[in-house]
């Protein structure tokens, strides 16, 4: 999938805590956003491109409130409308600006194409394929609330969809924007781990003898940073690159695709390893 029409496929994670103020409830963070729409459109010219967004402190809100999870369960039916009808809203922001910028965004709707707890429509999929093959447009989606099976509903967070999206369509890169400069060895040393491998027992490698630290901001219940190295790995393990950045300085985008040097993580497979597809 990846020899698409110019320079190929990317899959771009717009971060919750980049777009919007994840302290702040239901604010969107405009500058932001305006800031990687104008990075995307410069992409733009070069590649093709698919944008995943996460829920910040509208989804997140929402589903926190009425205690909601990844988890496939019966929620309260208020907090599964509050949650949609949250992620509608920041995506219609998302996408006015994108409009504005002439970047031509189409959103699909994560319920369009998974189902039954993370089953993928491959139906679905291939139409995808088939609009960045041959229109001008990005299409978008986002982490949103599932209907699953037996009147349950689940947390599809936007780092699985882009798991799900990365396996089905082949990306060149797969790239996470998120408001850290990337992973850090320790939280108190403030050292970024420049690269990482992912070995044939999934382990993460690195090059120092710390212990990967975490943090989760007050409104994140889809598992902040441990969530998308689990991602990563499956993401990594079919021959895809992932990377890490910090989405309030999206020009270091451009310089992962131009190969010149940037801050931020890689994670790559293990050299001699031939992932999964």
């Amino acid at each position: 999938m990846n020899s698409t029409k110019n320079g190929g496929l990317l899959i771009i994670k717009l971060g919750g805590s980049i777009i919007t103020f994840k302290d702040k409830p239901l604010t969107p963070n405009y500058h932001a956003i305006e800031k990687l729409s104008g990075i995307i459109k410069e992409l733009k010219k070069r590649y093709k491109i698919i944008i995943v967004h996460g829920g910040g402190s509208f989804g997140h809100y929402w589903s926190v409130k009425y205690d909601m999870h990844t988890k496939p369960s019966i929620y309260p039916d208020e907090g599964v409308s509050r949650v949609n009808e949250s992620m509608t809203k920041l995506n219609h922001i998302i996408v006015e600006k994108f409009i504005s910028r002439d970047l031509k965004p189409f959103t699909i709707h994560a319920s369009s194409f998974v189902f039954n707890n993370l089953e993928c429509s491959r139906d679905r999929i291939m139409d995808v394929t088939d609009m960045i093959e041959n229109n001008d447009i990005i299409p978008i989606t986002y982490g949103d609330v599932v209907h699953t099976t037996k009147g349950n509903f689940s947390i599809l967070s936007g780092d699985a969809l882009m798991k799900i999206l990365s396996i089905n369509l082949n990306p060149l890169l797969s790239i996470f924007t998120t408001n850290v400069d990337g992973i850090y060895d320790s939280l108190g040393s403030g050292k970024i781990i420049s690269n990482m491998l992912v070995s044939e027992n999934n382990e993460l490698l690195t090059n120092t003898d710390t212990n990967i630290e975490f943090t989760n901001t007050p409104f994140d219940v889809t598992g902040g940073m441990k969530r998308k190295l689990s991602e990563s790995i499956h993401i990594v393990k079919n021959g895809i690159p992932v990377y890490l950045i910090n989405g309030f300085y999206p020009e270091r985008i451009v310089d992962i695709v131009n190969g010149g040097d940037f801050i931020g993580t890689s994670i790559k497979l293990q050299q001699g390893e031939k992932g999964d597809n």
